[in-house]
């Protein structure tokens, strides 16, 4: 099961019906709290809501010997163990074989092989609960003793639902701070809940799925295709992705706002960057400001010198990269962003500054975070290298490629004015009628189920 399914659809309603339904707070969060383990359970299995509620109380108990003891270092021992829980989970098919080959070397065989899954959402609830043990130790450290919360909050947090999946990764007082507030439905906020959802449908199902049928051929076999058709994957896999990953970010963004809760942006029209930080400004925000805060910074950030601080900025990509995948080529993805970032800085430096010629900086920006998107996307540096050199195949170009290459070009130029468009979506949709907005509903609703591709599609980020 997932968002997508009329399983998930049906539950929600039920449980959205009986949520406005209860009047009293504590009730509303306690049913908020069955219903997330509901649906952990039934999209991830028993292991998984076990896994994450074995996970919860080691948090918990984290937390009071943080809130009692008031040190760093049993902090940093317990984001510590959190970590290597994650890593534990993350790489253990690597760790698996790296200690049967040494168990091996000495002469010892094993006969049972266990294998371990992937328990689905670990990374975001890992990161999520590493700012609540943060935010304990500060609270504390500065006389607060309010902060820590019970254990039913803290398992409503690191199981919500909307943000359990793929994020973004929620910080605790921004949670927690909501949990607490009364919630009342609010009507101003169908209109843009309406869009919210149909921004996620026609990303994911329409835009995303019909780009991956398209690319997916061509990546898997780039040596039997030309160099333009290898571009034009590419460049589509790079709004496939954008398109798959925001378009989640939109679908559960209206969940939340269904139950009373916002969440954080994620997304800030990234592929109008002027360069790779203003990127990095716009992609995946939750977990850009993550690392920033959680590991640059607590390196040293920018006050330890120029020399420094780009070692950190490598440093933080790295792990960036690592964290998505234990391959090298998520290490080479990672460490290509965080060298374009050193070389932005070093021109800063030097005080070189480059002729601002209107939508340059923008294109080569895409451009680049387009190349990077190839070790993204292949498993192994091999792939990606038979991906490289199947540039070479220059053959007789067919004028439909060179129509769609200029149609990608003319998206990418509108793409430069659509800011605020889902605002203006919102506004336009309060314009019509409330007796015709089913009828508005309805066709749109029509026109994505007619022209989607077959079967329920997964989201990229949710293998993360």
């Amino acid at each position: 099961m997932n968002y997508f399914s009329i399983e998930f659809s049906l539950i929600f309603l039920i449980f959205l019906a009986i949520y406005w339904n209860l009047k009293n707070l504590v009730v509303q969060n306690t049913l908020l709290l069955l219903f997330n383990y509901i649906i952990i359970f039934l999209f991830g299995g028993i292991n998984v809501a076990i896994t994450l509620l074995c996970y919860s109380i080691f948090i918990h108990f984290c937390a009071l010997f943080i809130n009692h003891f008031k040190t760093k270092f049993f902090l940093l021992m317990c984001i510590s163990f959190s970590v290597l829980i994650l890593c534990f989970f993350k790489y253990y098919p690597d760790l698996k074989d790296f200690l049967e080959g040494v168990l091996s070397f000495i002469g010892i065989h094993l006969s049972h092989q266990t294998n371990i899954i992937l328990p689905l959402g670990i990374s975001f609830y890992t990161f999520a609960s590493i700012t609540y043990l943060k935010s304990v130790y500060d609270n504390k450290t500065k006389g607060f003793n309010i902060y820590l919360e019970s254990f039913e909050n803290l398992a409503t947090y690191l199981s919500f639902f909307p943000t359990f999946v793929s994020g973004p990764i929620m910080r605790s007082e921004f949670f927690f701070t909501q949990l607490r507030a009364k919630r009342i439905w609010n009507n101003s906020y169908a209109n843009l809940i309406f869009i919210l959802l149909l921004f996620g449908i026609v990303k994911k199902i329409l835009i995303a799925s019909h780009i991956e049928n398209y690319t997916s051929p061509i990546l898997q076999s780039p040596q039997d295709f030309s160099t333009i058709k290898l571009l034009l994957a590419i460049y589509g896999y790079s709004l496939q992705i954008y398109c798959d990953f925001s378009g989640y970010i939109n679908l559960v963004s209206a969940f939340a706002l269904m139950i009373g809760f916002t969440l954080p942006p994620n997304f800030n029209m990234p592929y109008i960057a002027r360069n790779l930080k203003d990127f990095w400004n716009r992609w995946h925000i939750s977990l850009s400001t993550f690392i920033r805060d959680f590991i640059y910074i607590p390196l040293g950030g920018n006050k330890k010198g120029f020399f420094a601080t780009q070692i950190f900025v490598l440093i933080a990509f790295g792990i960036s990269g690592i964290w998505h995948g234990n391959t090298i080529n998520f290490l080479i993805w990672g460490l290509l962003h965080g060298f374009g970032i050193v070389i932005l800085n070093t021109l800063k430096y030097y005080n070189i500054h480059l002729k601002n010629i209107p939508l340059l900086p923008k294109i080569l920006t895409f451009n680049y975070v387009t190349f990077c998107w190839i070790f993204f996307y292949y498993p192994d540096f091999t792939s990606a290298l038979s991906f490289l050199e199947s540039f070479k195949n220059i053959t007789l170009i067919e004028s439909l490629e060179i129509y769609l290459l200029l149609f990608g070009f003319c998206l990418f130029i509108i793409y430069q004015f659509m800011n605020n468009f889902l605002n203006h979506c919102v506004k336009l949709l309060e314009k019509i009628p409330n007796i015709l907005k089913p009828v508005f509903i309805a066709c749109v609703l029509f026109i994505i189920f007619k022209y989607m591709p077959n079967g329920i599609p997964n989201f990229i980020y949710a293998s993360f």
